[in-house]
């Protein structure tokens, strides 16, 4: 079972309590002795327990199986979308697979291992492109996309939520210009069936609100939301991933580059899927592509590469100092926009390898596949071969408890003491339980509505 860093700290021990609720029937509203005041770990949100994923695995699993299979369920919710994904662009089986691989072993996932709800969260985004490429032909699909910010906001990251919805909006843009079929009302829409899963998502989301307002990560200085932001010379380790070396999961000593830890700014894609995605922009230069189609979906996602890029930089890209003046900005590592650029760049990997797959036999087009996939697990394996940390299962429970017991826990969402003083347990438990109650009643309300929305669509 892994078992480092945020892990230790944070996230097997809140799997682990969450679980303990949830078989007792019970929703960890409160939870009494931890954090020595006493915590609300459904407001936490990152265990996911209002996610049906998490809660049918951690409820009928016993731990840590659940914890280990989460990993492999949200896996197989990243291949299979992100494999969907590039079929629906018309490309075959072998090409296909190949972007489909340059994604989910990215240096976004693999070096982030031990901050699951991150990960899980993530795993929903090629769906989310899925849904919005298939809804630009057949509207009534578009509906679809509520209930899937509703799981990947109960995954339990909303940044990575946040993130993803602003790739949603710029990738519809996008396509609806580079096609000549912007109309207003398709992207009106758009964005109510993105407010609809967002107040669908209220049962988590009010919470998780409550919990960040008396927390003391509201009192942070304007500028960490540029901590962890990806430096321009990072993008060196596209073509040579140990430019900067590697650090142990949480820690920064061994990586000599500036603005964070090694985990938080690996856009590695591989040194040849990299190569691969720089092959379509080679081929409309040279006009070797005369299917016009495939040239706008080029375009869009070296446009989306770039600019959720540049959005990674931070504090590197003046432009960016403006989420400084947003009142209230919760996140920071701004370095995580770098998930939709790895997207991207997976995405024309696959279409790279396409292209050439067209000038040769099959035979050969395998051989070749297959070798990029040994020179790229070669690579993998060369350089993170220490990287992940696995611990025994029993011994994993016996420093559960004995962290549990002596409150030796982590949370980003620490209790701002003067904020609190004035409230007993009891007190700050019904709170929490009063923002769930509202939370659930909104909830309500976006699932009719959004049942009203379908019904209407099926109609028309």
């Amino acid at each position: 079972m892994f078992y480092t860093s945020d892990l230790v700290t944070q996230y097997i021990p809140w799997y682990y309590l969450v679980t303990g609720s949830i078989k007792a029937f019970n929703l960890p509203h409160w939870i009494n002795y931890i954090y020595e005041t006493g915590y609300p770990l459904l407001a936490q949100g990152e265990t996911g327990v209002l996610s049906p994923i998490n809660f049918l695995i951690l409820f009928f699993l016993p731990f840590p199986i659940s914890f280990n299979f989460l990993y492999a369920v949200y896996a197989a919710i990243a291949i299979s979308g992100m494999f969907l994904f590039l079929r629906n662009n018309n490309l075959d089986r072998l090409p296909s697979l190949l972007g489909t691989l340059t994604f989910i072993i990215s240096g976004f996932f693999l070096s982030r291992y031990f901050q699951p709800s991150l990960i899980f969260t993530a795993a929903f985004l090629p769906w989310g492109f899925l849904i919005i490429k298939k809804a630009l032909t057949d509207k009534r699909l578009l509906t679809v996309l509520a209930p899937l910010i509703y799981l990947q906001v109960t995954a339990g990251h909303v940044q990575i939520v946040f993130i993803s919805v602003t790739s949603y909006l710029t990738f519809s843009i996008l396509s609806l210009l580079a096609n000549k079929k912007f109309k207003v009302f398709l992207l009106a829409k758009l964005i109510t069936i993105i407010s609809l899963g967002i107040l669908l998502s209220s049962i988590q989301i009010l919470p998780s609100l409550r919990l960040y307002q008396i927390s003391e990560r509201q009192n942070w200085d304007p500028n960490i939301r540029f901590s962890y932001s990806l430096p321009p010379s990072h993008l060196i380790t596209y073509v040579n991933p140990r430019a900067f070396g590697v650090s142990t999961p949480g820690d920064d000593l061994g990586f000599t580059q500036f603005g964070g830890g090694f985990w938080e700014i690996n856009i590695t894609v591989w040194t040849l899927p990299f190569v691969l995605s720089l092959i379509p922009a080679l081929l409309i230069v040279l006009k070797k592509i005369p299917n016009k189609d495939l040239i706008r979906t080029i375009i869009v996602f070296y446009l989306l590469w770039l600019g959720f890029t540049l959005l990674s930089f931070g504090g590197f890209f003046k432009t960016n100092l403006i989420f400084a003046k947003i009142p209230n900005y919760p996140f920071r590592a701004p370095a995580r926009f770098m998930l939709v650029s790895t997207f991207s760049l997976s995405v024309l990997a696959a279409v790279g390898f396409s292209q050439i797959s067209k000038l040769v036999t099959e035979k050969v087009s395998i051989l070749i596949f297959i070798l990029i996939f040994f020179v790229t697990v070669f690579q993998i394996t060369s350089q993170l071969k220490n990287y992940f940390v696995f611990k025994n299962t029993d011994f994993i429970i016996q420093d559960l408890k004995h962290n549990i017991e002596s409150n030796n826990l982590w949370s980003p969402l620490i209790f701002d003491g003067s904020k609190i003083e004035n409230f007993s347990k009891g007190e700050l438990e019904q709170i929490f339980k009063n923002e769930f109650y509202k939370g659930f009643m909104l909830s309500l309300v976006g699932a009719g509505a959004l049942l009203l929305w379908w019904k209407k669509e099926r109609r028309d």
